[in-house]
């Protein structure tokens, strides 16, 4: 560019200086030129009229006027036009000077003849001169104004333009400066080409991922430079920049594209193309543009990996086994091919990690896969369901070969052997098989291996058992299935209701504010009130859980201001019930937090319910959801506690506001001094870490002494209230 517009500074410095040399010469020369033009006219027409006179005379007298000297000498000078500065002379026919009139001019001289008549024939002629000084003195005068106006006129032709041309020169050169600082910071890899695709210009990143430097990459094709594969197939394919240019616009491949470097190495890359055109629009070049995206798309791959497959144990999770059960269902269909999916829930895995702790049971479950994976054919799609659960679909394959290959997995499970720390557990496992029918849907197929599986447990455990059409123990666990349809329904319908028990307070730290707890229930289609220990099993084992809680979650919520106008003010604490599944569902902290900020509740509104099982399944998660919510200003109790051996071990792992104790002590307080014992330890432990206690099943009025004399903050039963409708039904259901 510098080279350019030097070469142009040049050119309009030449023009310039011609233009101004013409200027400068023209102004004297024109001058010149037209003052002599004059001057010549001038003394030609004095020496014609002067000859005009004379010649009268010489007519008048042919053979005397050469001798009448003071009369020519006087017609001369006087008549018939005077003289000023010139000098006349007169001659006879032989050339011979006859007389002179006025004073020798100085020279250089002008000179103008005219011939002397006498009648037709020449008799002499007539010379008028006169100095061309005051020419020469005008035209230098003029040759000074000339070279005045020529300066001026080269400073206006170079300099003014020149000004221009270096404010145009510098903006181009600051434009090309950051587009080139642009192209060598940016992070993607730029290549520009001709239209013949011929490489002209890589920036830094181009030349360290393609492995080729610009001198030795320049003239030649992007072909020679980029080697681009197909990721999957890795067959040869051409960059984006042909089309471009063949097309004219931009084009982008949505297609996995492998670069190989000139080293040899492979990179993962993205490109995209876009024509270059000139003023005209006319196509000459293109710019090529790629970047590194391996890291992403292994990201990519991972997240699409993360979302199929279980993380602990590396097998399918339970969505991508219920898609593929449907897709076996389609090819059943379809195709008539015989499909078998099976259900295996170990046995012995709570013992294991109640025993020995959470890691414990993590690394059993990771053994049981590896065991389980190394007894199926490659062809087959083992994952995990939830918890100790686990789904096999066997694809092309009769229920008799299912059976065999159930078979020779519980024959390797009997020997499987657990070691952990000093400790050898023997861990079984039940399995149900059920085939895939043409006329079933994916949930109603596992729901199917889920009651084989039931009941083979049922059996005890360690059993194979396979689901067959008309059998009235399985039909009656199948009904459960059935429920999935009906729950759905219902969500879609809005046919839920929430019916609240309040707490009654029992020591002085209990007193001021209001508890209630959210309790679910169904109407059907008939408009009948169902109970829910007659959904909620079906909800929990068909991963429909999470939609519920996030109903009743919606619904307090919107509804609390209502629920607090209706107690005439103050504090008030709603109850929510939190189920093991929904708990573990991605998304539900966000949700929880978008459904809090929207109806803008105050601190302390709402308590989620999760009991001790669920919370210690996944102790980890759970501390992190409870620290999240708690700072938003929402509490948390951890329900039927106390079943479980290892409660208090976990209790400090967990940020729990309130401590409900299991009813099964609570029921027999007045009886049995062990569970009044073991109330009274729960309630120790519970206040020494800070925590509000509520005992469950507080159905009559001398369990609430007994739980007044031992100091337990909140009492919930029949003996306090029983449930209510929280929003009544216009007509009251009937209970089914």
């Amino acid at each position: 560019m510098v080279a350019g517009a030097s070469h142009l500074e040049d050119v309009v410095s030449r023009v310039a200086l011609l233009v101004a040399v013409a200027v400068a010469l023209a102004l004297p020369a024109g001058y010149a030129f037209v003052v002599h033009r004059d001057f010549s006219e001038q003394l030609q027409f004095k020496a014609r009229v002067k000859a005009t006179a004379l010649s009268n005379v010489i007519t008048a007298a042919p053979d005397t006027w050469q001798f009448a000297e003071n009369r020519l000498q006087g017609l001369l000078a006087r008549e018939p036009v005077p003289l000023e500065t010139e000098q006349v002379l007169v001659f006879d026919e032989h050339g011979e000077l006859l007389t002179t009139v006025g004073a020798t001019p100085a020279t250089p001289v002008l000179r103008r003849s005219q011939a002397l008549f006498d009648a037709t024939r020449i008799a002499g002629r007539i010379d008028v001169t006169d100095s061309l000084r005051p020419l020469i003195r005008g035209s230098l005068r003029a040759a000074l104004a000339g070279l005045a106006l020529g300066l001026l006129v080269f400073y206006a032709l170079r300099t003014l333009p020149l000004r221009a041309l270096r404010r145009t020169t510098k903006a181009l050169f600051a434009q090309t400066q950051r587009a080139e600082v642009t192209l060598h910071s940016i992070g993607d890899a730029v290549i520009t080409t001709d239209e013949l695709t011929r490489i002209e210009f890589m920036n830094p990143v181009a030349e360290r991922l393609s492995g080729w430097s610009l001198d030795k990459a320049r003239t030649r094709t992007l072909a020679e430079v980029l080697r681009l594969v197909d990721a999957h197939s890795r067959q040869p394919v051409a960059s984006a920049m042909p089309l471009a240019l063949a097309e004219g616009r931009i084009v982008s491949f949505g297609r996995e594209i492998d670069l190989i470097r000139r080293d040899g190495e492979c990179l993962s890359i993205d490109d995209s193309a876009a024509p270059i055109r000139d003023p005209d629009g006319r196509i000459t070049g293109g710019v090529l543009v790629f970047r590194d995206v391996g890291a992403s798309r292994s990201l990519a791959r991972q997240r699409a990996w993360e979302a199929t497959h279980d993380s602990l144990t590396g097998l399918a999770n339970r969505r991508e086994f219920e898609h593929l059960v449907g897709m076996a269902v389609k090819s059943a269909g379809d195709q008539g091919r015989q499909h078998v999916v099976c259900y295996l829930d170990m046995d012995q895995f709570k013992v294991v990690n109640d025993t020995c702790g959470h890691a414990a049971g993590d690394e059993l479950l990771k053994r049981f896969a590896a065991q389980l994976r190394a007894g199926i054919r490659e062809s087959d799609t083992l994952a995990r369901l939830g918890g100790d659960e686990f789904g096999l679909l066997l694809e092309g394959c009769s229920v008799d070969r299912a059976e065999i290959i159930c078979a020779d997995l519980l024959a390797a499970v009997s020997d499987f052997r657990f070691h952990w720390e000093s400790k050898v557990f023997n861990v079984g496992v039940s399995i149900g098989i059920a085939a895939v029918a043409s006329d079933a849907s994916a949930a109603e197929a596992l729901g199917a291996a889920d009651t084989a599986c039931y009941w083979a447990k049922a059996q005890g455990r360690g059993r194979c058992c396979v689901y067959r059409r008309g059998d009235l123990d399985l039909e009656s666990r199948r009904q459960e299935v059935g429920w999935v349809a009906r729950i759905n329904a219902a969500l879609s319908e809005n046919r839920f209701v929430l019916y609240g028990q309040p707490y009654l307070g029992l020591t002085p730290a209990a007193e001021g504010a209001a508890h209630l707890e959210a309790l679910l229930r169904m109407v059907d289609e008939q408009g009948r009130l169902i109970q829910p220990g007659s959904f909620l099993p079906a909800a929990e084992r068909f991963n429909l859980m999470p939609a519920i809680d996030r109903w009743v979650i919606r619904t307090v919520f919107s509804h609390y201001g209502e629920l607090l106008a209706a107690r005439g003010g103050g504090r008030f604490t709603c109850a929510i019930n939190l189920s093991a599944t929904s708990l573990n569902s991605p998304g539900l902290l966000d949700f929880v937090s978008q459904q809090f900020a929207l109806h803008s509740l105050p601190e302390g509104a709402i308590c989620f319910e999760i009991t001790e099982t669920s919370a210690i399944n996944n102790l980890r998660h759970a501390a992190d959801f409870m620290r999240a919510c708690q700072a938003l200003g929402i509490r948390f109790a951890l329900d039927d506690f106390g079943t479980g051996m290892s409660s208090f071990g976990y209790l400090k792992h967990l940020p729990v506001d309130y401590l409900k104790i299991d009813g099964g002590f609570i029921r027999k307080i007045c009886q049995d001094d062990v569970d009044l014992a073991m109330t009274e330890s729960i309630n120790r432990i519970g206040h020494l870490m800070g925590m509000r206690t509520v005992a469950e099943y507080a159905e009559s009025d001398a369990i609430v002494q007994a739980l007044r004399r031992i100091g337990v903050d909140y009492a919930q039963g029949y003996a306090v209230a029983r449930p209510v409708p929280l929003w009544p039904p216009a007509a009251p259901p009937a209970v089914s």
